[in-house]
């Protein structure tokens, strides 16, 4: 029997499904091709036989299986849903002949189709977005269908600076088409700043730097003219150390992730370009997230993993951060690759259209990521906006979509509707035509790339004894050690050369960046060696500056400004203080084999440490590395951690070592005694059909993880000392009510107290908390005091021990005291409840702790609500 072609809108459709719902069990589950038909414009009767256990029943001849659903114009489309169906029907090819013909006697009208997740005016609490949803309303009405079908798919050829441009919309003022540019660290063009990463910036715990940084980049953008960066990192979040992309987010934590994101948005958007924030969501590893273990765009669908995640633990963590940026007004959000419950992102309706549009009340426009769409029908229904990359999946093919009745106009009207609506608001009509070879890097950008970088440094420890560790101060030589303090081998443009393949040899010299589309080159960078070079002049030293650059102590040999070469045991000898620069790297594509440091860097460090009763290690990495083999040895008097600080992180680190900036950076992860403790938290096995990674450690990474398996950390979450010291006191609590300065956009969260739905909102506030910071020493600087709160006994769902809900960073000069207040939301003392669908704040006493680490938390207040 071949295949029979029945068309969705023909009488026969109607009958067809009529008499299979007569047949059905009751509550038999139908999919859309049949419960929608107009879905679909034609359906394959094939489909009745595919792996139903009629055929086993049936006394002809098995037929063969996996046939699918035809789409004219799409993806074949395998509807398991039928299976469970068929498989109860009694059917011999008699029975199904005979529903075949009863489906052709009479018509019956379609349905029309449910349309979810439109953009409408409600929600807008900014005069400036309202204005541009209706000037985009007025557009999109005023367009032909040819005019609109082009702009939400990408054009195959994009000027240099540009990741991807849509059509031209000169309606819209639009001549060249919407811009879109990577990445996280800044533009990819050479005349561009390098910007510190997204993790670094965590690590300043400091919302003014959270804006500045995020300002300048922005400003930089849209110097360019790119309309559109692809800059904002919230997914992956962090979920295991190994993921090779966690540098380019802020941190593991949900609420730190969250306020930075807020500040960033709004920063960025003040610059009249698109705060575009990624990737929603699940994608917590670079392995198999697009079907193949290596590569960038290569797809073999049924390989990606599926990231298995509840839906409190979604809310709670991974999508958090994403409510905040859209509170704060970001425009855009790009999906992911992976799957979530079964369902690529970029084509799941429950996570795009159910949690996204409606839930949080998106306002702006959805694009997938480089290659994430799978189907035209799949991301048209199911609430992607535009498509990223190839193949192009709108365009022609959306608008024949479209045209045989399988996407209502409506949807495309949204979709053009939301591109607009951010492009009108932001007024971004008045950025400069797109210009590759423009200079957009100024001075400005560079100061404020070095400060972030200084505040973020984070010293893990420090001696400071007899002249020992830091700052040094009142020194003759001080001997640099390792390839990462020395410039690159592959120059500033190294972060580009390692993107398509996995480095195939080790990598040399100062790391300031990761890799992959969220890297960035520069017009330079200052590596540690320029750095204590000038840091020494500037302050009048007469520091020797000697370099060791070679990762392997054995070769003896030293390259110094001052000097001949000269075996590194007598430098060693002859120095006041040895830094030993140590690396790792991380990439897109590629999650991390291990938490080594690159080069044998352990060993140097043991080396210098067994020969050096000064030795400071300075740490450039993009997360947790293994630190047992040295971190306890008695010579190693001071460790900085730098993380990945940008075009200037030479000079930061300089700054800080000599004293000239008092460290002040937290942990924004935690860093494990052994490796062994960290869960591994992602699928690393073989390559398989429908690989999974399951969720099941719920909200418990990072910190959380290893409070709940009451295992000490090397140095918590939240750490970080200081040339000063400090101290908490006098905390206190009380009620707060009344909502949250006004957002850019509402979101459609629901509170419930005692099982009702509440007269508050989500995001008003609920209580105040004060506590008094003291520079108990005697040099002036910066401390973070961090507030947590442990949920009541008998909450319904298992919460975290701690969890963080408010820092402060005030600067203090030496013996100056400082009241700080963290004000709470609703949201901050709620769970989120699958019975209620909504946030729950529970009865009980909540217990408030205030510290300067997640560890280190002296201060205890009670709090019932």
């Amino acid at each position: 029997m071949g295949a029979i072609d029945v068309p969705s809108r023909s009488p026969s459709f109607s009958r067809l499904t009529t008499a299979l719902h007569a047949v059905a069990p009751r509550g038999s589950h139908f999919p859309a091709s049949l419960e929608r038909p107009e879905a679909r414009p034609a359906l394959n009767l094939s489909f009745l036989l595919a792996r139903s256990s009629l055929l086993a029943q049936s006394r002809r001849p098995a037929f063969p299986v996996n046939h699918a659903v035809r789409i004219p114009g799409g993806s074949p489309y395998t509807d398991d849903a039928l299976v469970p169906v068929l498989s109860t029907m009694l059917l011999k090819w008699s029975t199904l002949i005979a529903l075949i013909v009863a489906a052709s006697a009479a018509p019956t009208a379609a349905p029309a189709p449910e349309l979810r997740g439109l953009l409408k005016a409600d929600g807008f609490t900014s005069q400036q977005w309202r204005d541009g949803f209706a000037k985009a309303q007025a557009l999109v009405a005023s367009l032909s269908f040819d005019q609109k079908q082009n702009f939400t798919a990408l054009r195959a050829s994009v000027p240099p600076g540009c990741s991807g441009l849509t059509f031209p919309l000169p309606e819209a003022g639009l001549q060249e088409g919407l811009c879109f540019a990577d990445g996280p660290t800044g533009i990819q063009s050479r005349y561009s700043t390098q910007f510190p990463a997204e993790v670094t910036t965590a690590a300043t715990f400091d919302r003014d730097l959270f804006y500045r940084r995020a300002y300048a980049e922005g400003a930089e953008y849209a110097r360019l003219g790119a309309q559109v960066p692809l800059s904002i990192v919230v997914g992956p979040m962090g979920r295991s150390v190994y993921n090779g992309r966690n540098w380019e987010g802020f941190s593991p934590d949900a609420f730190l992730a969250g306020e930075a994101v807020r500040y960033t948005v709004e920063a960025f958007q003040e610059n009249k370009v698109t705060a575009l924030v990624k990737h929603f969501v699940g994608n917590e590893q670079e392995y198999l997230r697009n079907g193949v273990p290596t590569g960038y765009l290569r797809s073999v669908q049924n390989q990606t993993i599926d990231s298995i995640i509840d839906a409190a633990t979604l809310r709670e963590t991974y999508t958090s951060p994403f409510a905040e940026a859209i509170r704060a007004g970001a425009g855009a959000i790009m999906n992911s690759y992976n799957k979530l419950n079964g369902t690529f992102a970029a084509e799941n309706g429950d996570l795009l259209l159910g949690v996204l549009k409606e839930e949080l009340n998106f306002h702006g426009f959805v694009l997938t990521d480089w290659g994430a769409g799978k189907t035209t029908l799949g991301s048209a229904l199911n609430g992607t906006d535009a498509i990223g990359g190839f193949p192009n999946l709108f365009g022609a093919s959306l608008a024949a979509a479209i045209k045989n009745g399988s996407v209502p106009e409506a949807l495309l009207d949204d979709k053009l509707t939301r591109i607009l609506t951010q492009y009108f608001a932001l007024d971004q009509s008045s950025l400069p035509n797109i210009d590759y070879d423009r200079w957009v890097a100024n001075k400005t950008s560079t100061i404020v790339v070095r400060e972030v970088a200084e505040g973020a440094i984070t010293l893990l420890k420090n001696s400071n004894v007899s002249g020992l560790g830091l700052p040094v101060q009142n020194v003759r030589d001080v001997a640099l050690i390792g390839s990462a303090a020395a410039p690159s081998k592959f120059g500033i443009l190294n972060n580009l050369n390692m993107f398509w393949n996995k480095p195939s040899s080790p990598y040399s010299g100062v790391v300031t960046d990761g890799f992959g589309s969220g890297s960035s080159p520069a017009a330079y960078i200052t590596d540690p060696l320029t750095g204590f070079v000038a840091a020494s002049k500037e302050q009048d030293r007469h520091a020797a500056i000697d370099g060791f650059f070679s990762d392997d102590p054995t070769e003896g040999i030293v390259i110094g400004e001052t000097g001949p070469s000269s075996p590194i045991d007598t430098k060693l000898m002859n120095a006041d203080a040895a830094f030993v620069f140590v690396s790792a790297v991380a990439m897109e594509g590629y999650d991390r084999p291990n938490l080594e440091l690159l080069n044998n860097g352990s060993n140097l460090i043991q080396y210098v440490a067994d020969h050096h009763n000064n030795t400071i290690v300075v740490l450039e990495a993009p997360g947790p590395v293994d630190m047992a083999q040295w971190n306890a040895h008695p010579n190693v008097t001071a460790i900085l951690f730098s993380y990945f600080g940008g075009q200037e992180m030479g000079s930061a680190v300089a700054n800080v070592a000599f004293g000239q900036v008092n460290p002040s950076g937290k942990l924004p992860f935690t860093l494990a005694k052994q490796v062994s403790e960290y869960p591994l938290n992602l699928y690393n096995g073989s390559i398989t059909l429908d690989p999974i990674a399951n969720f099941t450690e719920g909200d418990f990474i990072d910190y959380k993880h290893f409070d709940a398996a009451s295992v000490e950390p090397l140095y918590e979450f939240g750490y970080g000392l200081s040339y000063s010291t400090f101290a908490v006191s006098d905390v206190s609590a009380w009620p707060k009510t009344g909502p949250c300065p006004a957002p850019v956009r509402e979101t459609n969260e629901k509170l419930y107290i005692d099982g009702k739905p509440s007269g508050m909102g989500v995001y008003d506030y609920a209580a105040t908390v004060q506590a008094t910071v003291t520079n108990t020493g005697d040099v002036d600087g910066a401390e973070v005091a961090q507030l947590y709160i442990t949920y009541p006994d008998g909450t319904p769902r298992k919460m975290p021990v701690k969890s963080l809900r408010g820092f402060a960073k005030p600067y203090l000069k030496a013996g100056e005291s400082q009241t700080v207040q963290f004000e709470l939301r609703n949201k901050d003392l709620a769970y989120w409840s699958a019975v209620y669908h909504g946030w729950v704040v529970p009865r009980g006493d909540f217990t408030f702790h205030v510290g300067t680490s997640s560890r280190d938390l002296p201060l205890r207040e009670t709090f019932t609500f």
